[in-house]
């Protein structure tokens, strides 16, 4: 449900790296990365997390986009 609203988010922040993860497919993933409910959104910086959402919360995906976002450094 919230897969063409995350599609639109990566056409409207393209500065950042947009993924997705099939944690069926990939269950070692999943175990790895401590998956217990999905969606489940992971914001990395340097490899490492800085962030993290569980949950299908539109308005709280976009307010964390937005903050990893004005971390990016933009091209003038």
């Amino acid at each position: 449900m919230i897969a063409p609203y995350y599609c639109e988010l990566s056409e409207k922040y393209p500065s950042i790296m947009f993924l997705l993860v099939d944690v069926d497919e990939l269950a070692d993933f999943s175990t790895l990365w401590d998956i217990k409910a999905t969606p489940t959104f992971f914001f990395l910086k340097d490899g490492k997390e800085v962030d993290k959402l569980v949950g299908a919360n539109k308005p709280e995906l976009e307010k964390k986009i937005v903050v990893i976002n004005d971390a990016v450094p933009h091209k003038q």
